[in-house]
């Protein structure tokens, strides 16, 4: 396959799209309840698998037709006492670490995809893009030989326009790099980390986020192990220490969960501490989630469409939202049209990893649930 002729076409059917919801929105006022019934369906597999152990694209498990680009410049050989993996990852000190390149052809399409959202609901658009692990580190030997994650997000920004809100995290976290951000052992950040990626979204749409001491704190876990020894191999990993630091809302909520092997479950929180993992927040990633806070305004709802990195991020707008919706498309099934009609949507909340969000399966995924199909 042709990589950028695939790319040129998946971005010519989204400014198609685009086009098309434009003019949807002129003869129907704009609002999703107002949208024909006739909206496409189809799309994207519900199957369609996850990425790696958690959202990583590689060769082994990508949809079909998909493919990834491999990086520009090889890493050169410096003695810089990190052990680089061919895939990205590296060891260094007690940790292992995650990097990501900026793709400029993959990334208008994850903007492009973001506005098709925006013109097709007609409510305000967010992208919240969590840089990835590297960004901690400030030894200059390795800096100079890993992507910026600043530089990837400052190239991303100009992409959105003026129509989506794109709150970078970035200065936020690299202000707070020296606090426990990132798992040693998994490729999530903390939900501390989450936490200031929370506070610039909030800021940028108006909000005053809480402070995180106003939060209920507990470890639920000290003696975590996540994801990255099964992707290294690398035995100094089984001694490279985590712990699980959870922040519960400050008000009270419910939380259903329509679970990705069909069970309906329900909650009276949003982190379910009794897992231990990564998994406490939200309980997983789940095609449905739907969460009410009832002491929040009932007219301010919210629509998060994520990868696992969205889940320690919603918690936090618990602070903000009557009613919040999750979805993840590597397991959602209809057309999510259909499922919010008569919803009056204040806010749309993309949250990926960087390194989803330079990729082409991600906006393949997110179209698919409105029925487009990306090439």
């Amino acid at each position: 396959m042709n990589i950028r002729k695939s790319i040129s076409l998946a971005s010519a059917i989204l400014l198609s799209a685009l086009s098309f919801v434009s003019c949807l929105r002129a003869e129907n006022n704009g609002t999703p309840g107002d949208l024909p019934t006739d909206t496409p369906s189809g799309g994207l597999e519900a199957d369609t698998p996850g990425y790696g152990i958690g959202d990583t694209l590689n060769e082994d498990n990508l949809p079909e037709d998909v493919e990834i680009l491999t990086p520009a410049v090889d890493t050169p050989e410096v003695d810089v006492n990190a052990d680089f993996y061919p895939d990205g990852l590296f060891i260094y000190g007690d940790a292992v670490y995650t990097q990501s390149y900026f793709y400029e052809e993959y990334a208008k399409i994850y903007a492009q995809m973001t506005q098709y959202y925006k013109q097709f609901f007609g409510c305000r658009v967010s992208a919240v893009v969590a840089p990835v692990s590297s960004m901690t580190i400030d030894n200059p030997k390795i800096t100079s030989i890993i992507p910026s994650q600043k530089e990837v997000l400052d190239q991303m920004a100009p992409l959105f326009g003026d129509t989506v809100n794109f709150p970078n995290p970035y200065e936020k976290l690299a202000a707070h790099k020296n606090e426990y951000l990132y798992f040693r052992t998994d490729h999530h950040w903390t939900q501390r980390g989450a936490y200031y990626a929370y506070a610039a979204f909030a800021e940028s749409v108006g909000f005053t986020p809480t402070p995180l001491e106003n939060f209920s704190y507990a470890v639920i876990n000290d003696n975590y192990f996540g994801s990255l020894y099964e992707w290294t191999k690398d035995e100094r990993v089984k001694s490279f220490h985590d712990e699980v630091e959870v922040f519960h809302p400050t008000k009270s909520v419910k939380m259903t969960v329509e679970a990705s092997w069909g069970e309906v479950l329900e909650f009276d929180t949003c982190i379910v501490d009794e897992k231990g993992t990564y998994i406490a927040f939200l309980y997983g990633d789940h095609p449905f989630i739907t969460i009410n806070v009832p002491d929040n305004p009932q007219d301010r709802v919210c629509l998060v469409l994520k990868d696992s990195f969205g889940n320690a991020f919603v918690p936090f707008l618990c602070e903000h939202y009557g009613t919040i919706f999750v979805i993840d498309p590597r397991t959602f099934e209809g057309n999510l049209n259909d499922r919010l009609w008569g919803y009056n949507l204040t806010d749309i909340i993309f949250v990926n990893n960087v390194e989803a969000a330079n990729s082409i399966a991600w906006p393949r995924l997110f179209m698919g649930t409105l029925g487009v199909t990306l090439p």
